[in-house]
């Protein structure tokens, strides 16, 4: 869990700067901006709802 969540940050920042920087040519800095963070809600939101499944107690 300690390596596994610094991980996930950093490619979660990896992938949305990749994805932001590429797209900046083709559509420009603001459409590429508001494509990158529906994106990033749209990740939020899977996650957010994958989280309901999670067991609500322990043990």
């Amino acid at each position: 869990m300690i390596t596994t969540q610094p991980s996930s940050l950093a490619l979660g920042v990896a992938t949305l700067g990749t994805l932001f920087l590429s797209l900046v040519p083709a559509l420009g800095m603001r459409n590429a901006r508001v494509t990158t963070l529906l994106v990033q809600l749209a990740g939020t939101a899977v996650t957010g709802l994958l989280s309901l499944r999670l067991p609500r107690a322990v043990g």
